[in-house]
């Protein structure tokens, strides 16, 4: 179904969006050095790409648990492949953003993605939604839960 697709890419954008990296370094204000201040910059760097404002203190908690290994590759790749640990940590940076930033995004990421839907009845549904725990679960590529889609569904314009 188109819809679900839809609504699982915009889940997987949010993810990336938080956990990516543009590489380019910055000037990012994070507390740690060396390459886990340079992860805890590039995820902050990617994310307000995308508007997305992540809290500074909270980032550079997750990151400062990151091996050095997985925060170089953090920092050079936001694609690269983490080690379990690294990527279980990854994820938790859904837990430095604003929700209702995180709303906007799925709003904008639904609008660029072209199937109408009614924006008012999207947003009272992902309001009421944990979009966190959503982003965690689908963090693998899967589809997000069930309940997502059905809260999301009658949103969309036939």
């Amino acid at each position: 179904m188109k819809r679900t697709h839809t609504i699982a890419g915009v889940a997987t954008a949010l993810l990336l969006a938080a956990c990516g990296s543009d590489g380019d370094g910055g000037d990012g204000e994070s507390g740690l050095d060396g390459p886990q201040a340079d992860a805890a910059r590039a995820a902050v760097e990617s994310a307000a790409a995308d508007g997305i404002e992540l809290d500074q203190a909270c980032v550079d908690e997750i990151a400062s648990q990151l091996s050095d290994e997985d925060a170089a590759l953090a920092a050079a790749d936001g694609d690269a492949e983490l080690s379990p640990e690294g990527e279980a940590l990854s994820i938790q940076l859904i837990d430095c953003a604003d929700d209702g930033q995180l709303v906007d995004f799925f709003i904008t990421n639904l609008t660029d993605g072209g199937v109408p839907f009614d924006e008012d009845c999207a947003r009272e549904q992902l309001q009421q939604l944990d979009l966190k725990a959503l982003i965690a679960t689908t963090a693998d590529g899967g589809d997000p839960p069930p309940a997502f889609v059905e809260a999301l569904t009658p949103c969309f314009e036939p």
